[in-house]
């Protein structure tokens, strides 16, 4: 009895146990680690820390800009697609008067 509540705890510790991040979820932590190297890169006041803070921002931008393109080969959405299916474009070109209007 001991042994299973034992092994459930290391099951529970072990990082087997955690799921994997999704995609989506690499994309948007991709996007907050870019924009904080922005933001460090702004308010940068040693000299010594430019060409480190360059660094950063180039290499998470590419980091972004590649899961945003895997992202897209596979398929995966931010968004539903049925959020927006039509734009007003698409409904003037229908005939709608009210899209005509604005």
């Amino acid at each position: 009895m001991n042994a299973r509540y034992l092994e459930k705890f290391l099951f529970w510790l072990s990082p087997l146990a955690q799921k994997p991040p999704t995609l989506l979820t690499a994309v948007n932590e991709a996007k907050r680690t870019w924009k904080q190297a922005l933001t460090d890169f702004n308010h940068i006041t040693d000299r010594d820390l430019v060409d480190f803070a360059i660094h950063n921002i180039k290499a998470s931008e590419r980091r972004y800009m590649a899961l945003i393109r895997k992202a897209k080969e596979e398929g995966v959405a931010a968004w539903p697609e049925d959020i927006c299916t039509t734009g007003p474009s698409e409904e003037a070109e229908a005939g709608n008067p009210k899209a005509l209007a604005g």
